[in-house]
Parts: C-alpha cells; structure tokens; sequence
C-alpha cells in the first residue's frame, strides 16, 4: 500500500468511524444492550465462578511473567560469550532453575483451580474451599516466585562490587541500598 493509498484510508475511516457508531447506538436494540449492562454491572450481577476469578487471573499473570522470565534469560543464556564460570552466568542459572520451579506450581494450581471451578459449576455435593486457602495459595507462590529477585539481589551486588561470591541477602540489599544512595 502506497503512501496516498494510506492516507486515503485513514482519512475514510476517520470520517467514516464516528458516523458508523452514532448510527448503532440510535438503535433501540443497541440502547437497550448497553442500557442492560451497565444494570448488571451497577447491581452486582456476577458471575457464578467469580470466588475463582481473581485467583485465576492471578495465577494466569505470574505465569505469563513467569514464562517472560524464562524466555529472556534463554535469550541471554544462548549467546556464544558464556562463560559457565562467571557470576553473571551462575545467577541467570539459579535465577532460571527457580522460575522454572515456581512457573510449574504455578501451572498446577491453574488445574487445581480450573477442576474446583468446574466441579462447583456442575453443581453435585460441592463444598467450596474457603477463601483463606486461596489466599494462602497465592502467597505461597508469590513468596516462592521471590526466590528468583534473591538471587537477582545476591549476585547482582556481587557483580556491581567485584566480589568473587555472592554474599548473604540481607547484607546484599544493604550493599545495594547504599551503592544507590
């Protein structure tokens, strides 16, 4: 598509666009549709899956990040200056090997979760789980997805200051505290 070809489309669909929508909404079908879901949003009308529904978009974002982190650490892990030997090399490995582990739980508790969603939505002798296991689920996986930033931490300060080994994590978030400020 040429240039004038573009700006003749745009310039169409700016003209076009407003007048397509205006004539949609003037319809009484389309009134009444927006008019019945702003109804069930203002009265609370949900879902009967919603004591799932955060714990799975939770469980569905710390896996995409999960997967993020993998794939860039793969991204860096596969350049032909590695040395194995080197404490960039070691952390990225530790950082990988714990994010694997963590995106693995994650993935079960996305199945633990999807079979009691389903299992309440068929309706047979169901007694939900109550809601501070859920809870304890995401914390147990939030606090686990923190084994990567320690190591992260621990020898990302070991490189910023030289050190041959990385040192404890507390004295590594000073270390880094104070190397910032």
């Amino acid at each position: 598509m040429n240039e004038d070809e573009k700006n003749a489309l745009v310039a169409e669909l700016k003209h076009g666009i407003p007048g397509l929508v205006s004539a949609h909404l003037a319809e009484a079908s389309t009134r009444q549709k927006v008019a019945d879901a702003v109804e069930a949003i203002l009265t609370g009308n949900r879902s009967p899956d919603d004591p799932y529904r955060t714990t799975i978009h939770f469980l569905a974002g710390l896996l995409t990040f999960c997967l993020g982190v993998i794939a860039a650490i793969f991204s860096v892990l596969s350049d032909s200056n590695t040395d194995p030997y080197r404490l960039s090399y070691r952390m990225l490995g530790g950082v990988l090997a714990s994010i694997a582990f963590v995106a693995w739980l994650c993935t079960v508790a996305v199945a633990f979760v999807q079979t009691e969603k389903y299992r309440r939505r068929s309706g047979r002798r169901y007694r939900a789980p109550p809601v501070f296991l859920r809870a304890a689920l995401m914390l147990a996986l939030t606090l686990l997805g923190g084994v990567p930033v320690a190591y992260c931490v621990r020898y990302g300060h070991a490189i910023l200051t030289g050190l041959d080994e990385p040192v404890g994590l507390l004295d590594s978030l000073i270390g880094v505290w104070t190397l910032a400020f």
